[in-house]
């Protein structure tokens, strides 16, 4: 299938794709998560964050029904910080959200409690792969890369948060390693507007250099079987 995307059209094939999904957690996109409540965030700044989560669903679903891999990602680090690296914690404690602070499902990126639990609208089922990175990019200190290329996994879409960060991340780290990139924008979000625009706008530099960018409906619209008159129908 062939997706309307900037700067150039993208070609995929479902079979040899993966949906990332990454950190939607309770952390971040909670109302009372760590970021939302606890770090002060606008309300109305809350709900259009979260505005992503309803297309996010609809194109897990429609991966489901079209063979295409989902995989989620939470940022969370064991208990007892061992794996949060010197530069890291300095990084985050001067953002104003250290490692471990605590909130209302627990410490702030703690994984095993529930603040970095998967979000309630979110529901893994069989055979979906779920990672914890210590890092923003997926792929430093876990095994996703090597997952994907046993399961003959070579194109990405993008979806989570936040655009600048975790993603943009894990979006230039798969480029490097040979992965044909696309980012959902409507899927994306960050709490200040522009630094989701930033990020777009990093990744549609030099005239595709980095990867692609499309909108969840132009890729659901191009899986749409085509009548003989040229009109689309709708996938059941």
């Amino acid at each position: 299938m062939t997706i309307d995307a900037r700067p150039h059209k993208f070609t995929l094939d479902t079979s040899t794709t993966a949906l990332l999904v990454i950190d939607l957690q309770n952390d971040f996109l909670h109302p009372e998560g760590f970021c939302c409540a606890m770090h002060g965030v606008e309300t109305s700044t809350v709900e259009r964050v979260r505005s992503i989560i309803p297309r996010i669903v609809g194109v897990i679903d429609w991966a489901r029904r079209s063979g295409v891999k989902v995989v989620y990602t939470r940022e969370s680090h064991a208990p007892d910080f061992s794996d949060v690296t010197p530069s890291k914690k300095v990084r985050y404690e001067n953002a104003g959200y250290p490692i471990g602070a605590p909130g209302k499902f627990g410490g702030f990126l703690i994984r095993g409690d529930s603040s970095s639990a998967l979000i309630d609208e979110l529901a893994p089922i069989d055979g979906e792969w779920q990672y914890d990175k210590p890092g923003q990019g997926a792929f430093y200190a876990t095994t996703l890369e090597a997952d994907l290329r046993a399961a003959g996994i070579d194109t990405l879409l993008f979806t989570g948060v936040t655009t600048e960060c975790c993603v943009l991340a894990t979006f230039r780290q798969a480029a490097d390693l040979g992965f044909f990139t696309l980012l959902l924008e409507d899927c994306c979000a960050a709490f200040e507007p522009r630094e989701h625009e930033a990020a777009l706008d990093v990744l549609l530099g030099e005239n595709g250099a980095i990867g692609w960018v499309a909108t969840s409906d132009a890729l659901v619209r191009s899986a749409m079987p085509r009548a003989l008159d040229g009109h689309d129908v709708p996938v059941p």
